[in-house]
């Protein structure tokens, strides 16, 4: 074995540019899926940073009466006390909620804004995680009135504190009051990972506090995750659950009706829908990686054909067929390792660069990395292909046919049985080509249609900024509105701006307040409710249809006024003028008396993606200053320059205040597209580069069999053949495998497409469009690389040729 394999070595460095083209093959193939890999086992197949992970469950609540489901876990704060205690399936239950703590300024930093969690003292121990340095959050912490204790994230301790391990016992001061640090979590540690919020500063959560104060509204909502008894089945938890929430819905009918709390493994949670689209990647790069394959086994096959001679001696002189075959299979194995040192290098490249554009909406991952589980995939990968690719061309050119060939010298007498090997291999390549190119142009036009669809608003020249008042600061509704009117007003005075509003909750940002509209106390129209301030609507650019915008007075806590988009206008008043109209919100037999006159109707408005169906929206204006989250402001100059002079503003009002985050609405909108902009970045890559692999696939059979045929094209030149009829043939015999390389193809991708489209948003088996322009495309890469050898073949002499062996 030894001596084969420096025999291979010897055999590769004689002729080094095709065996650097078969290496390039392999190691960008290799390397495509190795990429892919290690997104999927980072995403999917790594252990949660948890203590048995498969024993964790996300607990949420849905309403079996509507139709679409709310796609955030959360819960009702009331329903997880009630199956806490009424579980038999729930070992321990952990809730959390989102916070914000503004982090003072010392002598050597800023005020901060930095997000975390509220969690009880039984999260931790729920998940089997303990601090890294110091201790967890205790029973006695979580109790209501209890001064607040921190634990750090690993991120935050090092950023913000510089690792100074003394930090633990140390109080720092939080909006406005001291807050314990009692610890220090791991550095993987990250919870939770499944992120909803885009206007957050950090993709980590920075701090978990304690307590988890009782929510003054006990149908409040949380989030809640917990872990399964020793031997209980998930549907066994499913079942408990519902039995619960049909025991709620019996003994709590006025707020438990239509409602129920079920559970997904955590796990599941996480992932989210990132599954299907890492799986289509893997798909792709395993189908680039055949065009690769079967590159390869041409470049086999062709140095081959070149030492017919050679094995027709030693088979004549005694040498068995199998080992001769055994040598080719080192050739083609060796060449596989080198091939995949290349390809883990190319893997390892790629995740040097590719977490700092990873989306946050796929966790973990950005920590993807190549470490030595993907050199393993990397080099299976390649002996695998290494044994498919070099066993054919091995065993078609050890067999009698081959034998019988060896003899002959002249260029001329090309075997047909290896030219229809290649060629087979080339319509292959080309094939496999179309089904990339197909369906990641179908995957690139979606979502080319998706980034133009109108979100229902003018985003261009729009900057959002978070803005939330710490409550011990500002802990009357008077006070905070006061402040966000001081905000307001002194905003508007700055160069550029054209207005100013408020919101509660910003299209694209994660943030969603759903809620019921109807025309009678049992509102039945779901919508998204949004307390607006100021000029918010004119600012965002919404369009007005009918009646009037807010008035400053009516942003009055008592007011009544309310502004819906022409969906709520529709359902609730078919065919008639909703001005004037009025409506209750939020209303049940239970909870009435909430009604709201409509003054204006407005263009209906994307809330949490671009391609979501039209829904409602309602605007109320009152308390809006005192409900106030985002800060928009619409400017004449690029949001960038305005960034800094709000800090500013806001500073000067108050300089423990910091801004949470400020982004303009097309990054917000972009970033909820991200997951879906890496994947056709990746598969545009793959695509291209299959097309170019495929490509010089085609040129390398093409050059090839014509080099082979310099005899023949001499004669033919001799007896009257002009270099275009040569050229013209040399491009139709080429050209021939192309064609049916883009039949197969394109017959194929049609109901290859039927299939994934079920389960891939974008992809659409009707719209030929894009099947054309990626026909096209191949078309015209392999015409290009049939036609160089063909342009050569026309400056061929005829009399050197004639005179050639």
């Amino acid at each position: 074995m030894l001596q084969d394999i420096r025999l291979a070595i010897r055999l590769l460095a004689r002729s080094p540019v095709p065996t650097g083209i078969a290496l390039l093959s392999i190691a960008l193939s290799v390397g495509a899926a190795g990429v892919v890999f290690a997104a999927i086992k980072a995403v999917l197949i790594d252990p949660l940073p948890y203590a048995r992970p498969g024993e964790l469950v996300q607990l949420r609540t849905e309403h079996p009466k509507m139709q679409e489901q709310s796609h955030g876990d959360w819960v009702v704060w009331n329903d997880v006390r009630e199956v806490a205690r009424r579980t038999r399936t729930l070992e321990s239950i952990g809730g959390y909620h989102n916070a914000v703590f503004d982090l003072s300024g010392g002598a050597h930093a800023t005020p901060e804004a930095l997000y975390g969690l509220r969690v009880d003292a039984s999260l931790f121990p729920t998940l089997g995680v303990s601090p890294m340095l110091g201790r967890n959050i205790r029973t006695d912490d979580d109790r209501p009135g209890h001064p607040d204790v921190m634990i750090l994230s690993y991120g935050l301790w090092v950023r913000r504190f510089r690792a100074d391990r003394s930090v633990i016992g140390r109080s720092v001061t939080v909006n406005g009051h001291g807050c314990l640090v009692i610890g220090v979590m791991p550095r993987d540690f990250n919870f939770p990972m499944r992120r909803e919020a885009a206007h957050t500063p950090s993709p980590y959560v920075e701090f978990w506090a304690a307590p988890l104060n009782v929510p003054t509204n006990p149908q409040a909502g949380l989030g809640a995750v917990a872990r399964l008894r020793p031997g209980v089945s998930l549907a066994e938890a499913r079942q408990d659950l519902a039995s619960i929430s049909a025991a709620l819905a019996h003994d709590f009918p006025a707020i438990n009706r239509d409602r129920m709390v079920t559970l997904n493994l955590l796990r599941e949670r996480i992932a989210g829908a990132a599954a299907k689209p890492l799986m289509l990647l893997m798909l792709a790069a395993i189908l680039f990686m055949l065009i690769g394959c079967a590159n390869v086994a041409n470049l086999l096959l062709a140095r081959g054909l070149a030492r017919q001679r050679e094995f027709a001696v030693r088979l004549a002189i005694g040498a068995a067929r199998l080992r001769i075959v055994r040598q080719l299979l080192t050739e083609s194995c060796v060449l596989a390792v080198l091939g995949s040192i290349g390809g883990y290098a190319v893997a390892a490249a790629a995740w040097k660069i590719l977490p700092a554009v990873a989306p946050v909406s796929i966790p973990r991952l950005a920590a993807a990395r190549a470490d030595w589980t993907i050199f393993g995939f990397a080099l299976t990968l390649a002996m695998v292909n290494g044994i498919l690719f070099g066993l054919a061309p091995a065993l078609r050119l050890t067999g009698g046919h081959a034998i019988a060939l060896g003899g002959i010298g002249a260029r001329g007498a090309a075997s047909a049985r290896h030219d229809t090997l290649r060629s087979s291999l080339v319509i292959a390549e080309v094939s496999v080509s179309v089904l990339l190119v197909v369906i990641g142009g179908q995957l690139l036009g979606s979502f080319i249609r998706l980034m133009g669809a109108d979100p229902g608003f003018q985003a261009d020249r729009v900057l959002a900024s978070v803005v939330l008042p710490a409550p011990e600061r500002y802990p009357g509704r008077a006070q905070r509105g006061l402040f966000y009117h001081r905000i307001l007003d002194s905003v508007r005075t700055l160069p550029g701006v054209e207005s100013a509003g408020t919101v509660d909750a910003l299209p694209f940002s994660g943030e969603n307040h759903g809620g019921f509209v109807g025309t009678t106390e049992a509102a039945n129209l779901v919508a998204e409710i949004n307390v607006a301030g100021g000029e918010y609507l004119q600012t965002m650019g919404v369009h007005l249809r009918q009646g009037r915008w807010f008035r400053e007075e009516e942003m009055d806590e008592s007011s009544d006024s309310a502004i819906v988009n022409e969906f709520v206008a529709r359902r609730l008043w078919p065919g008639s003028d909703a001005v004037g109209r009025r409506m209750c919100v939020d209303c049940t037999p239970e909870n009435p008396g909430n009604w709201k006159r409509v003054i204006g109707v407005v263009s209906s408005v994307s809330h949490a993606a671009l391609n979501e169906a039209e829904k409602g929206n309602v605007y109320l204006a009152a308390g809006a200053m005192q409900q106030s989250v985002f800060l928009v402001v619409r400017t004449k100059h690029p949001t960038g320059e305005l960034e800094t002079a709000i800090r500013r503003t806001i500073a000067a009002i108050d300089p423990n205040q910091p801004v949470f985050l400020s982004a303009s609405m097309r990054s917000l909108i972009a970033d909820s597209v991200a997951d879906r902009q890496f994947v056709m970045m990746l598969l545009a890559v793959t695509g291209g580069l299959a097309l170019a692999v495929s490509a010089a696939g085609v040129y390398g059979i093409v050059s090839y069999t014509t080099s082979r045929r310099t005899q023949e094209i001499g004669i033919r030149m001799a007896v009257g053949a002009t270099p275009g009829n040569v050229g013209s043939l040399i491009f139709r015999q080429g050209f021939a495998m192309v064609a049916a390389g883009l039949t197969i193809g394109g017959c194929t991708a049609l109901p290859l497409m039927r299939t994934l489209e079920s389960s891939l948003a974008g992809l659409e088996s009707n719209h030929r469009t894009y099947l054309g322009i990626a026909a096209g495309l191949v078309t015209l890469t392999a015409g290009i690389a049939c036609w160089i050898p063909a342009r050569r073949a026309t400056r061929t002499d005829p009399m050197s040729a004639l005179r050639e062996e």
